[in-house]
């Protein structure tokens, strides 16, 4: 893993808040990062940018760049703490900006799905073009997701 993605799974961990005299308190809480609160955007590798949006149909992640084996543990991150958020009944992953996925995305894509469906959420993906597309077109796999347009739209 790299520093990016050890410096992400670090604070998306929970810290002991800590007494004045510097030793850890016995109950922890979490930390509450502002990027991952809606309308901020973070880099969640080199290769790859979120930008979470809260709606009243829903939470959106708008992702831009490339989804490979390298990004798509920490993004898998990201979108699964999306979805598990009680404000997020709905989660909408918009990939129009995604200009290239691999197969360790699609694997990304389908755990997210299975975690979304365990929670009685719906998970829509939205933007889908080129690489993307053909690639859950090839796999068989794009009629699992519902499919909405930009706006939302089926």
């Amino acid at each position: 893993m790299g520093q990016t993605g050890r410096l992400f799974e670090a604070a998306l961990g929970t810290f002991s808040q800590q007494k004045s005299d510097n030793r850890p308190s016995s109950r922890t809480k979490p930390v509450n990062f502002p990027w991952l609160r809606s309308g901020t955007t973070t880099s969640v590798d080199a290769e790859v940018r979120a930008a979470c949006r809260d709606g009243a149909d829903g939470c959106r992640v708008e992702l831009s760049g490339r989804i490979t084996i390298d990004s798509s543990p920490d993004l898998q991150t990201l979108l699964l703490r999306r979805v598990e958020s009680p404000d997020c009944r709905t989660l909408t992953v918009d990939l129009y900006d995604v200009a290239y996925i691999d197969t360790s995305g699609l694997a990304m894509l389908m755990e997210l799905l299975r975690a979304a469906r365990l929670q009685a959420k719906d998970l829509r993906l939205s933007g889908l073009r080129e690489r993307p597309r053909y690639l859950l077109e090839a796999t068989r796999l794009l009629h699992l997701f519902q499919e909405v347009d930009r706006e939302g739209r089926p």
